[in-house]
């Protein structure tokens, strides 16, 4: 399985949590969100087509925890991590597993002085 690395903004659906916590134990917690990659686009022919490729990232531990209070609907976020290609009902999912997160704010975030930040952990 190979390492990727991809740039896109948080994808959700409207109305939920950009990133779904899921706490497993009393210590381990499991952070799960989309990211869409509008640079890598299967079968473009023109500028119109530009779908791009979603990939489902999932970060664990701390790092889940800080994704959830970071991370919104439509901020700008690097992932790096494992990457898991799956097939079901005759679709490929791609997934991000083991993930490292590079945060990017906007102009408009109270933390704008910093251009990015990653979490580590």
């Amino acid at each position: 399985m190979a390492n990727i690395s991809i740039s896109g903004t948080i994808a959700c659906k409207e109305g939920t949590e950009a990133v779904q916590l899921k706490k497993v134990g009393n210590d381990l917690s499991i952070g799960t969100f989309s990211v869409l990659d509008k640079e890598w686009v299967p079968g473009k022919k023109d500028d119109t087509q530009k779908v791009g490729q979603f990939y489902r990232v999932e970060v664990v531990g701390k790092s889940a925890e800080i994704a959830a209070d970071r991370l919104n609907r439509g901020d700008a976020v690097t992932v790096h991590g494992q990457l898991v290609q799956s097939e079901y009902n005759g679709k490929t999912y791609y997934t991000v597993k083991n993930s490292r997160l590079t945060y990017f704010y906007s102009g408009s975030n109270e933390q704008a002085g910093s251009k990015a930040a990653e979490a580590v952990f």
